[in-house]
C-alpha cells in the first residue's frame, strides 16, 4: 500500500502557527512531516499546533524515529491535538510538548498566546488577530 501524508497551515499568528495533519506516517511519509515542521520553524514560527487526529500510524517507526520528527531547540514548543497515543509520544518525556485530546483545549491555549515558551512568562494575554489560509501547503502531498 502507497503511503500519503498531507500537511496543512490552517492558522497563523505571531510566533504560532496550527498544522492539520493527515493521512499515514510510514517510512516514505516521515520526511515529508519533518520536512514541513522544519520549514514552519524556518519561516520564524516557534509554538507549533500539530493536530494529528487525522493521522493514521503504520507501525513503521520507532518511538525514537518519531521524536526524531520533530526538529530539536529549546525555542520549538509543540502542542500535539489528538491521539497521542496513536503517535506513541509519552506526556512528560520531553517538555517541548504539550498534549491536547482534541482541538478545544489546544484553542484556549492558542488564545492565550504562547505562553508555555519559558521567555513569556508573566505576559499579558491579548486575543489574537489570527490569519488563515485557505491554501496548500508549499510542501503538498506525496504518495
Amino acid at each position: 500500500m502507497r503511503a500519503t501524508i498531507r500537511v496543512r497551515v490552517l492558522a497563523e499568528d505571531g510566533p504560532q502557527v496550527w498544522l492539520a495533519v493527515s493521512g499515514r506516517l510510514a517510512r516514505s511519509t516521515a520526511p515529508m512531516l519533518t520536512g514541513a515542521l522544519r520549514l514552519r520553524e524556518a519561516e520564524g514560527f516557534t509554538v507549533l499546533f500539530v493536530d494529528v487526529g487525522a493521522l493514521a500510524d503504520d507501525r513503521e517507526l520507532t518511538l525514537q524515529e518519531i521524536r526524531d520528527l520533530f526538529p530539536g531547540g529549546r525555542r520549538l514548543a509543540f502542542h500535539i491535538i489528538g491521539s497521542a497515543d496513536d503517535l506513541r509520544l509519552q506526556p512528560g518525556h520531553d517538555r517541548r510538548f504539550v498534549f491536547h485530546p482534541g482541538p478545544a483545549s489546544a484553542w484556549t491555549v492558542w488564545v492565550r498566546g504562547p505562553s508555555t515558551m519559558p521567555s513569556t512568562r508573566g505576559r499579558k494575554t491579548v486575543l489574537p488577530s489570527v490569519r488563515t489560509r485557505s491554501r496548500r501547503s508549499s510542501l503538498g502531498s506525496i504518495t
